[in-house]
């Protein structure tokens, strides 16, 4: 029933199945059937998955979209997790930053100028 959230959510992360498995102590497959919904969670299960993927039960059980927090180093149920995030390509994050800064540029100088259209007009 919520397989599909957890999946997502440790997509997100960037984790492996086979990394979900081992931090629970668990066979890949059975892990997988977790994901696939075909074996029930257990509440200490649920738990366990919560802590690993840094979220809380109830994002996991809710039918509204999770926000996933990745700010780890602040995060009070952090566990080493900033260790345990995928490298980034910093040249990526910054090619990103300066699209996203060009972005608002752009659009603040079509406000401004649909302004003094207005004003004009």
């Amino acid at each position: 029933m919520h397989g599909d959230k957890i999946k997502t959510i440790r997509e997100l992360r960037g984790f492996s199945q086979e990394y979900m498995a081992n931090e629970l102590g668990i066979a890949q497959n059975s892990y997988s059937k977790i994901e696939t919904n075909q074996i029930k969670l257990t509440a200490d299960t649920l738990q366990k998955i919560s802590e690993i993927l840094c979220v809380s039960i109830q994002d996991i059980m809710s039918h509204y979209p999770v926000l996933v927090n990745f700010d780890f180093v602040n995060d009070k149920r952090n566990k080493g997790m900033q260790e345990k995030l995928p490298s980034l390509d910093k040249d990526l994050v910054e090619k990103l930053i300066a699209a996203k800064d060009n972005e608002i540029h752009y659009l603040r100088e079509l406000v401004n100028g649909l302004l003094k259209e207005i004003k004009i007009g």
